[in-house]
């Protein structure tokens, strides 16, 4: 293959590939790699995974249906509510998802280290020939009975091998093994390799979960958010024990959900309870049957609302099928008489609400349009929360503004 492969997510195309490049490319998950005799050729099918992946011969990229910077907000505003802003705007204007995270990591994390790493306090357990901190006796006895020495100690260490370089390191290596990021961006990468070259990776980094930010890490805040971008993104494929592919990508219909919970959890606040995602519940007193709502609103230890979140392409009718079924068995879980199916505005989904027959159950079926500019995007989002609120018969709290509908 000599060109690179690019389709939209909820698309198809043909394409020629040799078997082992097929194997490959459907190894990454991004799209469904089928086989079509009658052309002798190969169909790619995208769905709700979007992204890059390249390999030895090949380069695969799957395009939203939004635009790069609607992307990017939804996706560091789930992250990082408060702080999104200072992250996406500088490099919004990138017409590539890869592209604008890279330059973005990039530019903050140098920024942010240049300025001198962020140190702090270590606990360390080491073992020496002289005496540090304090000597681990238990250890001690149980290693090296009969010998003076080397001794267990352990002892607070000030250093710059913390959590949050930690973090960047992992995050500049893993952009470093995909092919094709920009070249500014890559010149400044190996400068913050080459800067935080004294500071261990991190053991899981696709596990890594964000610090709580304080005054002493507040500015590593922008960096730290993307470098947790790519983490998320960013993956390794191998065949017999070498490096056969590299992946960046994400799931919209996880973006889309993380984004939707974070943002409902803000615009409800006003009136008081708690915001729960994804709620381990069953439809049947036994637990055989399990159920998790994306997200479930309570009050005084009470479900008042349930909402699911869908980024998926509806059938021409618009009507949302089987997630209907979905929603009824969750409202009858919960014993709600109403549930929201909220869908992304493209995916066709027709605003109404059902009217179950022989039950006392709706369902409302809302959408939020996620290619608006962030402001009336979060706009409508709490119009939906207003109108939850309204639904659920709860009132903001004395002293706290309403959201108006």
């Amino acid at each position: 293959m000599t060109e690179p492969l690019e389709l939209k997510a909820w698309s198809r195309v043909e394409c020629d590939l040799s078997h082992r490049e097929a194997a490959a490319i459907r190894q990454t998950g991004l799209v469904e790699v089928h086989a079509t005799p009658e052309t002798g050729r190969w169909r790619l099918e995208s769905a709700s995974r979007v992204g890059v992946a390249t390999g030895p011969t090949w380069e695969l990229r799957v395009q939203p249906r939004i635009e790069v910077p609607q992307l990017l907000f939804l996706l560091a505003y789930a992250t990082d509510s408060e702080g999104w802003k200072d992250e996406v705007a500088p490099f919004s204007a990138e017409s590539q998802l890869l592209d604008a995270v890279a330059a973005g990591f990039s530019w903050h994390a140098l920024r942010s280290v240049e300025r001198g790493l962020l140190r702090g306090y270590v606990s360390v357990d080491e073992r020496l020939r002289t005496i540090r901190g304090r000597i681990r006796f238990a250890d001690q006895i149980a290693r090296h009975a009969n010998l003076p020495l080397p001794l267990e100690v352990s002892y607070d260490d000030y250093t710059a091998d913390i959590v949050e370089n930690r973090i960047l390191k992992s995050a500049t290596t893993a952009l470093l093994r995909l092919p094709h990021v920009p070249a500014p961006a890559r010149r400044r990468l190996f400068k913050l390799r080459a800067l935080l070259d004294n500071v261990e990776p991190l053991e899981r980094p696709y596990e890594s979960e964000l610090p709580v930010f304080t005054r002493l890490n507040q500015s590593y805040r922008p960096a730290l958010t993307l470098a947790h971008l790519v983490l998320r993104g960013a993956s390794v494929g191998a065949d017999r024990g070498t490096t056969d592919s590299v992946a960046f990508s994400f799931d919209m219909n996880r973006v889309f959900e993380d984004f939707l919970s974070v943002a409902l959890r803000e615009a409800l606040a006003p009136y008081g309870g708690e915001l729960r995602t994804q709620l381990a519940d069953s439809l049947d007193w036994d637990g055989r049957v399990p159920i998790r709502p994306d997200i479930t609103w309570w009050l005084n230890g009470e479900p008042v609302a349930v909402v699911d979140a869908k980024h998926k392409q509806l059938k021409l009718s618009g009507s949302p099928g089987e997630d209907a079924y979905q929603m009824l068995a969750y409202c009858t879980a919960l014993d709600l008489d109403r549930g929201y199916l909220v869908y992304a505005a493209h995916s066709g989904a027709d605003v109404r609400d059902l009217s179950l027959k022989n039950v006392e159950c709706e369902i409302s079926v809302r959408t939020v349009d996620i290619r608006k500019q962030p402001d009336r995007l979060l706009s409508e989002v709490e119009s939906l929360a207003a109108e939850i609120a309204e639904e659920a018969r709860v009132e903001p709290r004395a002293g706290v503004a309403a959201i108006p509908a």
